[in-house]
């Protein structure tokens, strides 16, 4: 498959919820793929985490459409200087300790979301949306988490030479780990 010619708009903070809507039909229909547990409850959830990150620092909300079809969207947001970790960040690793912390995630841009249409899938689009999500990392800090089970997610990071720093045993699959940037300062040699 070629590379599907498709136009990108950044949202900065409170205006992706302008698009909220198209937002989370697209969460959903991917989320359905995953599991059959998608209900009123996970869309209420959705909704209400992307006004909360809508209001963070660096929140920037992606949208990719060929013509007016949404084929995709992204999020992320800056993480805070805070040790320990906020509740909003439950999924850091066990083992992490304040240098860590500081060295790898203070200030630097998680990306949230990630969601491409299925029908547009293997076209170029989720890699367009990961460039503009991580343009403003221009320490080239960011950071992303995904489920150790999740092979395709995991997969396209790595494919782009996102760096995974732990992994789980095969019994704790659900488990989530945590990817770096490619260029990200703590695997950088000088």
């Amino acid at each position: 498959m070629g590379f599907v010619e498709s136009g990108t708009t950044v949202y900065p903070g409170e205006s992706a919820l302008t698009v909220v809507d198209d937002l989370v039909h697209l969460h959903l229909q991917d989320f359905r793929e995953r599991s059959s547990m998608v209900d009123e409850e996970r869309e209420l959830l959705f909704r209400e985490r992307l006004a909360r990150d809508a209001l963070m620092p660096g929140f920037l909300a992606v949208t990719a459409r060929v013509g007016s079809l949404l084929c995709g969207f992204g999020t992320t947001v800056r993480t805070p200087d805070l040790y320990p970790p906020s509740p909003w960040a439950v999924t850091f690793p066990e083992a992490l300790d304040e240098e860590r912390f500081q060295e790898w995630f203070a200030g630097a841009l998680r990306i949230t979301d990630l969601v491409v249409a299925p029908v547009a899938r293997g076209r170029g689009i989720g890699t367009r949306l990961l460039d503009v999500l991580t343009l403003p990392a221009l320490d080239d800090r960011a950071w992303v988490v995904a489920a150790a089970a999740d092979a395709p997610t995991l997969n396209f990071f790595r494919c782009r030479g996102w760096i995974q720093t732990e992994y789980a045993p095969p019994r704790h699959k659900a488990r989530p780990v945590v990817l770096l940037a490619p260029e990200h300062p703590a695997f950088v040699r000088g």
